[in-house]
């Protein structure tokens, strides 16, 4: 089995023409089309390794669990990669274009289903087929590249933790399912495994077991369910500047990577200096558990995975944050 990567040129030609060759995503069941698009091979050998398999999208399971298992065995088979090559859009682009096309079309419904918009389309093809909103949120949106991260981060041997943190969040949506709660991707899931990881960049989750890592998860859900403002909000990132410096001068990427590494949001244990907008009153608040619990206050934890400047409402009132203590 051969893998490729995606030549710098033909990703270039790729993306700045997703607007007008859209359509072949959902039309063309092979990847022949891309020769014709970007005037020659879009793909240089890469690695060369042993056959496998994916769990077919067509089976029993819904396409989340098929998700899931593909992550266990892409991590597995793809496990000899750098970091530096796992954050290479040209390798997670010429794998979605080339040995996983046909699963992709079948993971998005493009072989059944026609665009809605243009707009729609193209955004969606971005995210899944190459990058978008920067690396960083690149990596968990490609179809492949969010697997073997998941995979890594969860399958990795070296991380004895691994297991009892994957048990307590498929413990925690299993508690959903049993209940007959539809919950959603973009509103309860991806907000509360943003929340988890804010509080484990402030505590060990070795310290913590599954159950009370699936109650944490259990309670946030519960809390946006019932409208509190709880985790982290995803929004969707606007590209049209993130590569930009405030005078509209572009800037590297290794400059843009430098950058964001300086970034800090809120995670667990740290005091955040905040100003409450309406009254021009500064406070300082704590985030970090109750004493002999695994609750955190309400207030702390709706400031969980924000950043300076950043306005949180809670309780009629509108916090400012304006320092994060180290």
């Amino acid at each position: 089995m051969k893998l490729y990567f995606m030549k710098k040129e033909a990703l270039d030609i790729l993306k700045s023409n997703l607007d007008m060759v859209y359509n072949m995503y959902f039309t063309e069941k092979d990847n022949k089309w891309l020769w014709k698009v970007c005037g020659g091979d879009p793909f240089g050998e890469f690695k060369e390794i042993q056959d496998f398999q994916l769990a077919p999208i067509d089976s029993d399971m819904s396409k989340g669990e098929v998700e899931f298992a593909n992550c266990k065995i892409i991590y597995q088979h793809l496990s000899f990669l750098t970091e530096s090559q796992a954050c290479d859009e040209r390798l997670w682009a010429g794998l979605c274009h080339s040995v996983y096309y046909d699963y992709l079309r079948k993971r998005w419904d493009y072989d059944t289903k026609s665009p809605k918009t243009q707009k729609e389309a193209v955004s969606n093809i971005k995210s899944r087929f190459f990058f978008s909103g920067g690396t960083r949120a690149g990596l968990f949106r490609n179809s492949i590249a969010k697997c073997w991260w998941v995979g890594r981060n969860t399958y990795d041997p070296s991380n004895v933790a691994n297991p009892v943190i994957l048990n307590g969040i498929v413990k925690a949506f299993k508690n959903f399912k049993e209940e007959n709660t539809q919950l959603s991707l973009k509103e309860h899931i991806r907000p509360t495994l943003q929340f988890l990881n804010a509080v484990g960049g402030g505590v060990v989750l070795d310290c913590l077991d599954e159950d009370e890592i699936a109650d944490m998860l259990i309670d946030n859900i519960y809390g946006i369910l019932q409208g509190d403002e709880q985790g982290v909000e995803i929004e969707e990132e606007s590209e049209e500047y993130e590569d930009m410096d405030v005078d509209g001068n572009d800037i590297s990427e290794e400059e843009n990577s430098e950058d964001s590494v300086e970034e800090e949001y809120i995670v667990i244990g740290q005091k955040v200096n905040v100003r409450i907008k309406e009254t021009d009153e500064p406070k300082t608040i704590l985030v970090n558990y109750l004493p002999n619990s695994t609750k955190i206050p309400p207030l702390a934890k709706s400031l969980l995975g924000c950043w300076i400047g950043d306005e949180v409402s809670f309780q009629g009132k509108t916090y400012i944050i304006e320092a994060i203590q180290k």
